[in-house]
């Protein structure tokens, strides 16, 4: 999708915000009526919460979000929510897949892929991967440890389109998928 020019609103300003942690500048592409108010544009990637800490649910249903934490954060956590329901690998007080995922650092046959908000309960994570209709591939040899937020994956091809997702493991074995990230690698 083309990148909003801004020509309705102020032909001099661009669209999307100051910071930009990922990408410069952050950009805005929905340029429909009445989605081109320029100063009111931001990245997810560029905002936090910044109202009181709430939570709703109960003993593994808990959904806690946070004074400071990223809006892209509880959009994937609601997400999730919206796709698996509420409770085990969604819930804060039960092993969940991890929140915050997204690529950085993506090169010609490289992506990197980092992540924050692990469950307490998981003890290791996994790092998938596929291209177009192929089944998913798992990145890395052993189980990446708690508390290491990054891995990278290599070896891709160039200009092509992957979907990865991270695949957190508790003590038990049981799983939890992170929503799926679309990347495209370099020329």
């Amino acid at each position: 999708m083309a990148n909003c020019n801004c020509n309705k609103c102020n032909p001099t300003r661009s669209c999307g915000c100051a910071d930009s942690p990922d990408r410069t500048p952050c950009t805005y592409s929905d340029c429909s009526v009445g989605s081109e108010r320029c100063s009111d544009i931001q990245c997810a990637e560029c905002v936090s919460y910044c109202g009181t800490t709430f939570q709703i649910g109960g003993v593994g249903t808990l959904i806690k979000i946070e004074t400071g934490e990223r809006l892209d954060s509880v959009i994937q956590k609601l997400a999730l929510m919206l796709s698996s329901g509420v409770g085990a690998c969604t819930s804060d007080d039960l092993h969940h897949a991890p929140y915050n995922a997204y690529a950085t650092e993506i090169g010609i046959d490289t992506i990197t892929v980092v992540w924050n908000g692990e469950s307490s309960l998981t003890t290791g994570i996994n790092v998938y991967y596929k291209f177009g209709l192929s089944g998913y591939v798992l990145a890395n040899p052993t189980p990446i440890a708690p508390g290491v937020y990054s891995y990278k994956i290599e070896l891709l091809t160039p200009e092509t389109e992957y979907t990865i997702k991270l695949e957190s493991v508790d003590a038990g074995a049981a799983t939890c998928d992170s929503v799926e990230l679309i990347v495209n690698t370099l020329l």
